[in-house]
């Protein structure tokens, strides 16, 4: 965090769950090999999905994956599975070149509460660049910031390759 905020590094689809627990923003991306060492580019041409979750990144990825497992499941409850359906109808069962990296919530609020300006959030959190504090987040428990990020990053991933992530669909 001391350079800004930054994604984690890629992990497998299979080793999700080593990831931080908490809730954030997190990425999907596909990878024919292994993903590229470091943190995560969020606007890397391999990203397929962008998404932010307000409680725990562990369950939204077990719904996922239990619309993967189980179509039949997943078909008689489309709206309970929209982004195992919208991967499925993309890629298959094959989670085999998914991998995940997570922004987590508490790096964009120690962002948002600190002096200085953090290019991935394209906010100056200082006050005309005197180093004043705009103010603390009203409520850690809004998903206010998550949602702008999670935006944002939809927003210039499709700038920058003339669409959406793939499973970003709507």
């Amino acid at each position: 965090m001391a350079n800004g905020i930054s994604f984690s590094p890629w992990v497998s689809w299979a080793q999700r769950n080593g990831l931080a627990l908490g809730s954030g923003v997190y990425l999907w991306a596909r990878f024919e090999e292994y993903p590229p060492l470091g943190p995560a580019n969020p606007l890397h041409q391999g990203i397929i999905y962008v998404g932010q979750c307000r409680t725990k990144f562990k369950n939204r990825w077990e719904l996922v994956d239990d619309g993967l497992r189980n179509p039949a499941k997943m078909a008689q409850f489309p709206k309970k599975y929209p982004r195992a359906k919208r991967y499925m109808e993309q890629f298959g069962q094959d989670t085999s070149r998914l991998y995940v990296a997570t922004l987590p919530v508490q790096e964009l609020h120690h962002a948002f509460q600190n002096p200085g300006t953090y290019a991935l959030l394209d906010i100056d959190m200082t006050s005309a660049g005197k180093g004043v504090l705009v103010g603390p987040f009203p409520n850690p428990n809004d998903d206010l910031l998550v949602k702008y990020m999670e935006r944002r990053l939809i927003l210039l991933y499709a700038v920058q390759h003339g669409h959406r992530p793939v499973i970003n669909v709507e």
